[in-house]
Formats: structure tokens, C-alpha cells, sequence
């Protein structure tokens, strides 16, 4: 799961900005129905304030599309005390610390910013990217399963990797999701269990590089109260670099495996 600092968020509002591409591209590739990401609340004034003094109305509309899609979290009493240490260890000002902490406290594997001045290269609780950083829209070929999964991998690592393989183990059978007209191909495996077939093609696990998630109504309530489960959207979902996040989200698939 990645986290986001105001600055790449106004980035991806502004048409052909070339970073804003590679942020707004991490929004179009996430599952749907599911958050593309976590922040602060301190995002929305951060990012909102000046568009909608200057009444740009467009990059407001942009920029709401996006704050939609993440799950910002509030600045509550631990949150103010990890951006505390985070502000004495590494010279951040309150709210660059409040970010972070946000970041690190939920457990989020990258958090990206183009502020390169004030988050250090040597902060280490979290891997602090850049939008250069990130691919761009035409780097992999996420056409076929081999070579989505390819790309799960090279932005999850090992982890992804052992989901992968634990549902196929278990049966489940992967398919890339379709091509929209209006944008590039969302990154995701979406697994179907063969056992369960409906006709209404609809995945019963969506693989993430961060997160494995399940969208079928009728198995959220059995996974609801499992270790490590948390809601995003309609899904219920697990991440992968929360302690034994791979390990619930195996779980979790045995659980509702047909």
C-alpha cells in the first residue's frame, strides 16, 4: 500500500505533467472498487485551499477524484506521537512529520513524495519514493498473466511471489483484468475460483502489489473479523507488510476457497 504526500497528489492533477503521470497512473492501476492508497486529513487542506481560492474548478474536481480514492486517516493522540519522534530524529517540520507518521503507522510499504530536501534518504522506517522513481505508464507488458504477475512482483517483491504461488496451489485460477477504452490496464491479478463459477465473471481475489483483497459480498462477513482483516471500499482487504500479512491473507483465501 502506498502512501502520499500533498505534493505528488497535485502532480497527478495537472494534465501531462510528466511525474503526475506516474502518480495518477498508481490510482488507475489499483483494483476496483478498492482505496488506491492511505494519507493524512491533512491532505485535504493541504491540496484543496489554494484551487478553490483561485477557483480553479477543474483541478478541484481532479484533485477530489483522488482524495476520494485514498483512506485518510485522522491525527489522533499515537499518530501525533510517532510524528513527534519522526520530527526530533530527522528535523521534519509538524506537518511533514505528520505525513510520515501516518504513513509509517499504517504500516504502508512506500510513501511518495517529491520533497527530496525534507525527507532525507536516510529515513529507514519506510521507503520514501519519488514520482521519477515510479514507472511509467508503458513500462511492462501487463497484457498476459506472466507478464502481469511479473510486474506484481518487481513492485512487491517476495511476498507477491508467495501469494501468488499459495493460490495456485489452492486451486484458484488468475486472469489479467480487461483493457479500458479510457486509460491503461489496472494493476492486478484478479483469481477466480473455478468452484464458484457464476457467469458473472466476477473475481473472488484481487492481488495487489500491496494488498490482497476480496470483493464477493457474500464472503466479506466470514472474513471480516479475521487477524489482519481491514475495509477498503467494498473489499475486504489484507496487507501484505502488516505482521503476518502474508500469512492472514492465505488464510483468508482458504477460508472462502470453494
Amino acid at each position: 500500500m502506498d502512501a502520499f504526500d500533498s505534493d505528488a497528489l497535485i502532480y497527478a492533477a495537472v494534465p501531462g505533467h510528466p511525474l503526475g503521470q506516474r502518480v495518477a497512473a498508481l490510482f488507475r492501476f489499483a483494483a476496483p472498487a478498492t482505496m488506491a492508497g492511505i494519507g493524512s486529513v491533512l491532505l485535504l487542506p493541504e491540496v484543496l485551499s489554494k484551487p478553490l481560492r483561485d477557483g480553479a474548478a477543474d483541478e478541484v474536481r481532479i484533485l477530489a477524484g483522488l482524495l476520494a480514492r485514498l483512506d485518510l486517516r485522522p491525527v489522533d493522540r499515537a499518530t501525533a506521537e510517532l510524528a513527534t519522534a519522526l520530527s526530533s530524529r530527522y528535523r521534519l517540520k509538524a506537518a511533514d512529520a505528520t505525513h510520515l507518521a501516518t504513513a509509517v503507522g499504517m504500516g504502508a510499504d512506500r510513501f511518495i513524495t517529491n520533497n527530496q530536501r525534507d525527507f532525507p534518504a536516510t529515513i529507514t522506517e519506510i521507503q520514501v519514493t519519488c514520482p521519477a522513481d515510479l514507472p511509467g505508464t508503458t513500462d511492462a507488458d501487463t497484457s498476459t498473466v506472466e507478464g502481469m504477475l511479473a510486474e506484481l512482483i518487481r513492485r512487491g517483491g517476495a511476498r507477491v511471489r508467495e501469494i501468488a504461488a499459495a493460490l495456485q496451489e489452492m486451486g484458484y485460477v488468475p486472469a489479467v483484468p480487461e483493457l479500458r477504452s479510457d486509460g491503461p490496464r489496472q494493476l492486478y491479478l484478479g483469481w477466480s475460483d473455478p468452484a464458484r463459477a457464476d457467469g458473472r465473471g466476477m473475481f473472488t481475489v484481487y492481488l495487489e502489489p500491496g494488498t490482497v483483497s476480496f470483493g464477493r459480498k457474500a464472503d466479506q462477513p466470514m472474513l471480516i473479523d479475521m487477524p489482519g482483516a481491514d475495509t477498503f471500499a467494498k473489499h475486504v482487504a489484507f496487507r501484505l507488510s502488516a505482521p503476518d500479512g502474508v500469512t492472514h491473507a492465505k488464510a483468508a483465501a482458504r477460508k472462502v476457497k470453494r
